[in-house]
Formats: C-alpha cells, structure tokens, sequence
C-alpha cells in the first residue's frame, strides 16, 4: 500500500551486483528470524518469495526502479508486513509481478502468467479470480496497477495466497458498478448492499480502492473490497466498523486517537482504508472488518511512529514488532518516515488483530 511522503530520504548509489531478489530475499529472512521462525519456515517463505518474484528479481538492484509499481512509496515492487494476534506472529509479503517491457498491460500479463504457474507449481485454486478476470483487466492509463499477489506464512503450515485486484481498472468513474458486478459474479450480490448503503458515507468521496480474492476453492474463502474514506472523522469510522459482528464499541475511536492524537477529520495524502471481508456462506453480513491507517503520513519519523502504537499492543506484540523494525532498519528511526507504513485492527474469532506494512526501503534508504 502506498503513502505519498515528500520527506523520504535521497536515494543512495546500490551495490549493482546485488538483485532486487537478493535484497528482498534477506530482508525476508531478517524478519522471519527476528519474530522467531525457526530454519524451516523461513526457508518456505524465502523459497515462496523467489519463486514469486521470478519476474524482476534477478536483475541489479539498481539506483532507481523500473517500474513506479504503486505498492511502496520508493515503487520497491514488494513489501513485507507482519501479523500478529496474542504475540503469534504471521509474516506476509505483498508483490507485482512485472513484465518487460514494464507497461501496466505487460505487468497485467505477467500476472496472470504467476497465477497460472502457482496453480501448476503449488496447486492453488484460480476458479474464482477466472469469474471476474475480465472485468479487472486494465484499461484505463490512469490504473497504477492491474494484479498483485500476497502470501501469508506462519510457524508450521503451508503458504497460503490471495491477489488483489484494481476497482480503477476501467477508471475511477465506474469502480463502484465494477466492484457490484465482481460480487454478483461471485455469488455475494448482497454484500454490495452492505457497502453502498452502510458502509460508504453518502455524498462522500468513498470508493472502493482494493478488491481481494483467498486463491482457495473452500466455502470460507474471502471476498474483501477495501474503501478509502477521505477526510473520514473517527466516528465516521466507528460505525463501519461496528457492522462487524465481534467489533468491540469504541475500538476504531481509541485506534485513532493513538496514532493521529485527534479524532479526525484525518486528511493526509493517503485516506484512511476499511476493508470489509464477506464469504459465499454469509454474502450478507461481512465475516470480519478491518481499519487501516496510514501512520506513516501522521507520524514525524518511524521512531515517533512506534511511540504511538505502543499502547495499542500487549507485551508480546509489542516485542515481535520492536524485533521486526529493528531487524528491517538500515538507518536510525529518527532519521525518516516510511518503514512503518500502514497499522491495521481487526477482531475475528474471538482475537484481536494487528497487522505493520514494512517498506524495506530499497531505493530511498542506503543499500548495505
């Protein structure tokens, strides 16, 4: 997810032997190593990691990137995020696949090609994704991106994938009846009620920005569609998250007051996000909601970033993510913003959530 920054720190020279698949490769480990996974698991995700980003990983990691890919502020084409519920860690990665030439529509091809080579490879489920592919399929200049890919892996189990999808893809004007078709495509006609009647604020800015697909044939697979709330006060926020049926009244307030220090408007270059998650086996009432909020444009250095989400963690937690960002740091905190991008909650059987999107900062930090 990206956050416009003006503040960022000058790109530095890059080792030119060193591939952006290397940098990515042991940034990855630092952070499976620094949340306690054991040689196994980290080796899973770094495998996952290089076969993933097969693409663009072997040439030089260069001065500046190929591509403005729309996932980081620096346009690294991958960042890194950990989850964590009751100090269990999770660690993900979020990608884009890149064609050559780097164009959205050879990116777009480039996508489809990684899907199909991660149903062949590793037997992921591409059912669903084919029903709506073509309504996503880029083609409106201003869509900064077509298809990402995440994975998720934790202690002991198998990656899981999930790609997301661009509601711009055909401009900014028809994201909302593109998004309304996708879930009729999917049999969750009634989840678009849900969102243009409760969860997007009438008269408001509110679009859809993100629409996410589990790579999974299973009942509880997810549909999730992130909306942008511009200039959203917490209030405001407050009551889309209370459509979810675990939300505990008041949490999206305390949430903003922490980071921002205010209860809104929150008008920073990047709008505060929800996602809404909804399965086939309930489409009319989302399975979870989650709040995004972009610390990294409220926050005057990383340091400062992590003084405010202190409170927000237990002990545990608050330990797994000191460990991740100091492991991921290759300048002191205090000297930028940015390696803390995005803080997420959300509550879902029974446990309360919290996810930190981390930019390993490949071309605006200095390269080891």
């Amino acid at each position: 997810m990206r956050v416009w920054n003006e503040r960022a720190p000058a790109v530095r020279a890059a080792i030119p032997w060193k591939s952006l698949q290397s940098f990515g490769s042991e940034r990855l480990d630092a952070l499976c190593q620094a949340v306690g996974f054991g040689a196994g698991d980290t080796g899973t995700a770094r495998r996952t990691f290089e076969l993933m980003s097969d693409s663009w990983g072997h040439g030089p990691l260069g001065e500046k990137p190929a591509w403005r890919s729309d996932i980081t502020d620096d346009h690294t084409p991958f960042e890194l995020s950990l989850a964590m519920e009751e100090g269990q860690p999770e660690v993900r990665f979020l990608l884009e696949a890149q064609g050559q030439p780097t164009t959205l529509r050879s990116n777009w091809e480039a996508g489809l090609a990684l899907n199909e080579r991660l149903r062949r490879e590793l037997g992921v489920s591409l059912e669903r994704f084919e029903r709506v592919r073509a309504l996503f399929e880029p083609v409106d200049a201003r869509a900064r991106f077509g298809l990402w890919h995440a994975v998720c892996v934790v202690p002991g189990g198998a990656p899981t994938f999930k790609v997301y999808l661009n509601p711009l893809a055909r401009g900014p004007e028809g994201a909302r009846a593109l998004v309304r078709e996708a879930l009729e495509r999917l049999g969750c006609a009634e989840a678009w009620h849900v969102l243009s009647t409760r969860a997007m604020r009438q008269g408001s800015g509110d679009t859809p920005v993100y629409f996410s697909l589990d790579l999974s044939s299973h009942r509880a697979a997810r549909i999730k569609v992130y909306l942008a709330h511009p200039e959203a006060l917490a209030e405001e926020l407050e009551d889309v998250m209370a459509l979810g049926r675990e939300y505990v009244p008041g949490e999206a307030r305390d949430f903003c007051q922490h980071l921002q220090g205010t209860q809104g408007p929150f008008t920073a270059a990047r709008s505060t996000l929800t996602c809404l998650s909804f399965t086939s086996e309930e489409p009319g009432r989302p399975s979870s909601i989650t709040l995004h909020f972009p610390i990294r444009c409220h926050a005057a250095h990383d340091a400062d970033a992590l003084r405010r989400i202190r409170p927000l963690l237990d002990t545990a937690s608050r330990g797994l993510l000191e460990r991740a960002v100091t492991a991921l740091a290759r300048r002191p905190l205090e000297d930028g913003v940015g390696l803390i991008q995005w803080v997420s909650l959300r509550r879902q059987g029974g446990g309360r959530r919290a996810t930190f999107y981390l930019a390993t900062e490949a071309y605006s930090g200095a390269h080891p």
